[in-house]
């Protein structure tokens, strides 16, 4: 059973999972949007609450040399990192 998800279905899956764990950010979130400085604004504290999130969602692990600032800069490429990480997880070894 194919499993891949595409960047645009795991952008659309972080949004919903920003809204539930942030419910006061109203931000319209697109690729672009940076998830710290403007945008979502996120703080160090809440971009651990996501990633734990996301996690949790995907059952999945991030080692903690990918939670750099380029990983996490905006929307998009967050969405790019999972879409590698997914990918390796249905792809036979």
């Amino acid at each position: 059973m194919e499993n891949r998800r595409t960047q645009k279905e795991i952008e659309d899956d972080l949004r919903a999972v920003i809204a539930q764990i942030f419910p006061g950010h109203r931000v319209e979130l697109d690729s672009d949007t940076p998830l710290f400085n403007g945008g979502l604004s996120l703080n160090s504290t809440q971009m651990i609450e996501l990633t734990l999130a996301f996690e949790t969602f995907y059952d999945i692990e991030l080692e903690p040399e990918l939670l750099t600032t380029e990983n996490f800069a905006t929307l998009g490429s967050l969405a790019g990192l999972l879409e590698e990480l997914l990918e390796e997880e249905v792809s036979p070894v």
